[in-house]
């Protein structure tokens, strides 16, 4: 029997064309559908019962293949319609292997073809969009929790979350308990909840209805939950620097007002809460700035009305009336600070006198905050301080400022809290010396209650430690740890504050500060000195034994006389550190009132190489990135050192 003969070119091709059709057809189908399929599955199912994408995969593939054996059918029918089919040949030809070739080969280039075709729902499908419902998911789910956790722990009757529509220009409610209604929404320009979402200041209200911001249809019936609102407190949740939504707590239960524990605590947790809902990539940063916002951002003072605040408010008027009556004044006030708009409102008036405000810097009580100082005023003077007769009619009244003592209220870190003004001491053109006494040991007292429950232990340290100053630092009471015994006499030429377009140029409030340091200071100093300085500083306050050693602040004056003494103690870590290695830093600062206090010059002495018992001038160096804000030229600081029993004690001390 003679072979058979192979198929011819025609043949051939008519079966590669053949066999590679329908298998387009197949993985045409098989893409498309398992895309489509697992899209839909991915985005419904597995985020509603937490399926993996890869299930989601394999249940799209299953549905796509069980597609392609009913139309693998269809697909070879139609070809055939359009006269593609296989050619005839006999069953050697077919088992021939260039025959299984051109088979094979049109099967599989059909099928890369059609799967190639079949991801074209690529080009309109987003990838992302089931991680995002994810995502989004969880978030939800953490939200809800926040809001339960609040809800237990604030011991509230109504917690809502509410974010910010900018399409819509509204909050909408997005996460409440069982009692607050979903997706309704409240008015930007409403109620103390839409001042917090404009002001980014929270607020905590002890009593709604004496409000001037109350509305009854608001706040009768909460969001239409039958709530009526009595205490609320509500914070602003931030997003890049701005208000993105507010968390709000209604009604706190088996107490009349939110405390200042459930403010650090709705703070905190709205802090973690912008981290939840933005980007994971900059979380590290909005927790940080955050804080430091909430740090920094109280309450609009006359609105953060806590248990704790009404119960103190409830002695600040009769406290008022005792100064007037000792004083015999004509009225009283006391004025407290809104530092973040640098504004001093009244608080607490007794006499005839209106509720005002005060700008800082601006009036005497507004100078007096701004300075730090305590300001007596008389007849002679207060033309000088009112223009235009305005202390004839003063704050609109019929009152005539003959005579105004104004002190302020500082904390322990000595930032200004506010102040007590008085008017017009009754029977004199001027308050006497007891008067003013009377009123600044008044005013310590009322700053300890506006610092806070701890403020009289801090107090207290800052006392010790400015009296240990003075003397020889030890440790346990047997080992001296003075390092130097510097005197600080007087300076001379020392630059002016910048000043704005319309103000002046002042003198500085300066003070000095001095801490040993291993190693010349200068070497390697880098811009962002002044935070650095004052980070330690603050920590400083802590320790047992203070680095810092501190000059007393000279109010306005560019050649100020300080003829200090003050002993620089040895840190420990120092120990056995030789002579020749260590250097005395003196930082030159101005006292501010209301912010961090300015870092000015700096100078820096070797120990090995100063000249004991002896005071002179030296001149004073510039901070790093500062060059340009003060004239240093002719500042001078005349300073004196005796080396102390922590350097002349040390076994490598030279004589």
């Amino acid at each position: 029997m003679s072979a058979a003969e192979a198929p011819n070119g025609a043949q051939l091709r008519m079966l590669f064309l053949a066999s590679a059709l329908p298998f387009v057809g197949f993985g045409f189908l098989d893409n498309f559908l398992m895309i489509l399929c697992g899209e839909a599955i991915d985005v419904n199912l597995c985020v509603i019962f937490n399926f993996s994408t890869m299930a989601a995969a394999a249940i799209g593939n299953t549905i796509s293949d069980v597609a392609g054996i009913f139309s693998g059918g269809a697909v070879e029918n139609l070809a055939r319609h359009f006269g593609v089919e296989e050619p005839p040949m006999s069953s050697e030809q077919r088992l021939m292997r260039v025959t299984k070739v051109w088979q094979y080969t049109g099967q599989v280039l059909g099928i890369v073809t059609g799967c190639i075709l079949g991801c074209c729902p690529l080009l309109w499908l987003d990838p992302h969009e089931a991680e995002r419902l994810r995502k989004e998911k969880e978030k939800s789910e953490i939200l809800q929790a926040v809001i339960n956790k609040v809800l237990d722990i604030a011991q509230a009757e109504v917690v809502g979350m509410m974010f910010l529509d900018k399409e819509q220009g509204d909050l909408k409610v997005t996460h409440g308990s069982a009692n607050m209604p979903k997706n309704r929404r409240w008015k930007l320009d409403a109620g103390f909840i839409g001042h917090v979402a404009t002001t980014g200041q929270f607020v905590n209200i002890a009593d709604l209805q004496e409000e001037l911001l109350y509305d009854p249809e608001e706040h009768e019936d909460f969001l239409g939950t039958g709530v009526k609102v009595q205490s609320v407190l509500c914070m602003p949740i931030f997003q890049e620097g701005k208000v993105h939504g507010v968390l709000v707590a209604i009604n706190k239960l088996g107490a009349a007002a939110f405390s200042t524990k459930d403010e650090d605590f709705l703070s905190a947790i709205c802090s973690h809460v912008s981290v939840a809902v933005g980007d994971t990539r900059l979380e590290f940063e909005t927790v940080i700035e955050n804080c430091e916002r909430a740090m920094n951002t109280s309450g609009a003072p006359e609105w953060s009305t806590s248990g704790s605040t009404q119960r103190m408010a409830k002695l600040y008027l009769p406290a008022m009336e005792g100064i007037r009556n000792v004083l015999n004044a004509e009225a009283t006030a006391l004025m407290l600070l809104n530092a973040r708009e640098e504004l001093l409102y009244t608080e607490v008036i007794d006499g005839p006198l209106p509720s005002h405000t005060t700008r800082v810097g601006e009036g005497i009580a507004g100078k007096a905050v701004e300075l730090g100082k305590t300001l007596n005023v008389d007849a002679r003077d207060m033309q000088s301080w009112f223009d235009e007769g305005r202390h004839t009619h003063y704050q609109g009244t019929d009152l005539q400022v003959r005579s105004e003592l104004v002190v302020p209220l500082m904390d322990t870190s000595r930032k200004c809290l506010g102040a007590i003004k008085c008017i017009n001491k009754e029977g004199s053109s001027y308050f006497s010396k007891k008067d003013v006494e009377f009123v600044t040991m008044a005013a310590e007292h009322i700053g300890m209650m506006l610092e806070g429950p701890d403020a009289g232990l801090r107090r207290v340290l800052a006392l010790s430690r400015m009296r240990m100053q003075q003397h020889d630092v030890f440790i346990d009471g047997s080992e001296n740890r003075c390092g130097v015994i510097c005197t600080i006499e007087r300076a001379h030429g020392l630059p002016v504050r910048a000043a704005g377009p319309k103000s002046k140029s002042k003198g500085i409030d300066p003070y000095v500060t001095l801490t040993l340091r291993r190693g010349n200071p200068l070497e390697g100093q880098k811009e962002g000195l002044h935070k650095r300085l004052w980070r330690a500083r603050n920590s400083d306050r802590k320790a047992r034994i203070r680095k810092f050693a501190k000059s007393n602040t000279i109010l306005q004056d560019t050649s100020p006389q300080w003829n200090q003494t003050i002993a620089v103690a040895m840190p420990p870590k120092l120990d056995n550190v030789p002579v020749e290695e260590l250097y005395l830093h003196v930082l030159l600062w101005d006292y501010d009132t209301l912010k961090e206090d300015e870092l000015v010059a700096q100078a820096i002495f070797r120990l090995q190489d100063v000249q004991q018992g002896q005071v002179q001038p030296y001149p004073l160096l510039p901070i790093p990135g500062q060059e340009d804000d003060y004239d240093l030229e002719n500042a001078r600081i005349w300073v004196g050192f005796n080396l102390g029993d922590a350097v002349t004690k040390s076994p490598d001390a030279g004589p």
